[in-house]
C-alpha cells in the first residue's frame, strides 16, 4: 500500500464529496428564487429521495461489514450519501410548499418507490437476522446498492423529458449539473486510485477496490449530465425572457403549452 496513493485517495474523495454535495444547493436556491418548481421534475425529486435513502444504508453497511460486498467504501462515500439524502428531503419539503408532491408525482414513481422501500426493508431485516447469505454475489446490503443504481438509471429521464416538452431548461439549475458531473468524475477517479493502491481489481470478489455501485452511479450521472449540458447550452439555452415567462406558471400549463 502506498502512503501517497492513500492520501491522494482521501483528497480526491473529499473533493468529490464537496462538489457532489454542493450540487444539490443551486436547485434549492433556484426554487426559492422562482417561488415555484415549474421547471423541476417532482418525479426526479421523489426518485432521488428513495435512491439516496437506499445508498445511505448501503454505504454505512458496506463500510461496517466490508466482507459482504465487492468494492471499497470510503468515509467520504458515507458522508456524501447521508448528506445527499438529507438535502433531497429538504428539497422535497420545499417542493411540497409550492406544489403537492404526492399529487404531482406519477403513479409509476409512487409504486416503484413503495416497492423499493418495502423490499429493501424486508431484505435488510432478513440479512441482519441471519436469514440471508453473506455472499458477495447477493445479500441485503448489495440489494440496496442495486436499488440506487437502478434509480439513478431512470431518475433523470423525467427531467430530460420535461426539458424537452418545454423546450427550455429554465427552472433546472445548470450549476447543479456541472457540479454533479465534477463529483461523478472524481468519484470514479477515486475508485481507480484505490484499485492502483490495493492492486486488487476483483470486481465481484470480497475485498476488492472496485465498488461497482459507486462506479455506475458516477458513470450514469455523467452521461445524463452531458445530456443536460447539450439541452442547456446547445438546444434550448433559457434566456431572461424565458425565465420571466415561467414564473407563476404551473406544470399543467407548461405541458399544454410546451413552447412557453
Amino acid at each position: 500500500m502506498s502512503l501517497f496513493l492513500s492520501i491522494l485517495s482521501q483528497i480526491v474523495g473529499w473533493v468529490y464529496f464537496t462538489a457532489w454535495s454542493f450540487s444539490f444547493y443551486p436547485q434549492l436556491f433556484l426554487n426559492y428564487k422562482l417561488k415555484n418548481v415549474s421547471g423541476y421534475s417532482l418525479d426526479f425529486g421523489v426518485l432521488n429521495f428513495s435512491g439516496f435513502l437506499a445508498y445511505s444504508f448501503y454505504s454505512i453497511w458496506g463500510y461496517a461489514e466490508p466482507s459482504i460486498m465487492p468494492g471499497q467504501v470510503d468515509p467520504s462515500d458515507i458522508a456524501f450519501a447521508c448528506h445527499a439524502w438529507f438535502i433531497t428531503t429538504i428539497t422535497l419539503i420545499q417542493c411540497n410548499h409550492y406544489e403537492s408532491v404526492w399529487n404531482r408525482t406519477a403513479l409509476w414513481v409512487k409504486l416503484l418507490s413503495l416497492f423499493f422501500w418495502i423490499s429493501g426493508t424486508l431484505l435488510g431485516v432478513l440479512q441482519l437476522t441471519g436469514n440471508l447469505t453473506d455472499s458477495t454475489d447477493w445479500n441485503g446490503c448489495l440489494y440496496l446498492g442495486y436499488i440506487k443504481v437502478f434509480i439513478t438509471l431512470i431518475k433523470y429521464m423525467p427531467q430530460v423529458y420535461m426539458n424537452y416538452v418545454r423546450k427550455s431548461t429554465v427552472g433546472w439549475s445548470i450549476i447543479n449539473v456541472l457540479l454533479d458531473f465534477t463529483g461523478g468524475s472524481l468519484s470514479i477517479l477515486q475508485i481507480f486510485i484505490d484499485g492502483a493502491n490495493s492492486g486488487d481489481w476483483n470486481v465481484f470478489g470480497g475485498g476488492g477496490a472496485f465498488n461497482v455501485a459507486k462506479f455506475l452511479l458516477g458513470f450514469l450521472s455523467m452521461v445524463f449530465d452531458i445530456i443536460f449540458m447539450i439541452q442547456h447550452y446547445c438546444l434550448y439555452g433559457g434566456d431572461k425572457k424565458a425565465s420571466d415567462s415561467i414564473k407563476g406558471i404551473d406544470l399543467d400549463t407548461l405541458y399544454k403549452n410546451p413552447q412557453m
